[in-house]
């Protein structure tokens, strides 16, 4: 049996198989107030999307973001409707460049 931590590890290592490293825009914004729902009032806000003004990041940039948001997720109890949530979103609404080219920033 998988824990919750190797389930993070095998979403990132498909996605990333797939060129894709993060929700797009207004997607990954909804991502983010999805997880806002599992918020204690005490506790800290998950990491922000890279969007608007950060659009211009790289891929690993964005890539390493979600892992901090999956992370989030794990530690408030929500990471496997956090990973279906991100299933849900069609392949179009994805950032995506070849693996080569993550490193590369769009300002």
């Amino acid at each position: 049996m998988i824990n919750l931590r190797q389930k993070i590890e095998m979403f990132l290592n498909e996605i990333k198989s797939e060129e894709r490293s993060s929700p797009a825009g207004m997607y990954w914004n909804d991502f983010y107030t999805f997880l806002k729902k599992f918020k204690q009032s005490s506790e800290p806000e998950p990491p922000v999307p890279l969007i608007l003004a950060a659009s211009c990041e790289s891929d690993a940039s964005k890539y390493s973001r979600l892992k901090k948001q999956l992370q989030w997720a794990l530690d408030h109890n929500c990471l496997n409707e956090a990973i279906e949530f991100l299933n849900n979103i069609s392949l179009e609404n994805w950032n995506s460049s070849p693996i080569e080219k993550w490193d590369k920033t769009y300002y």
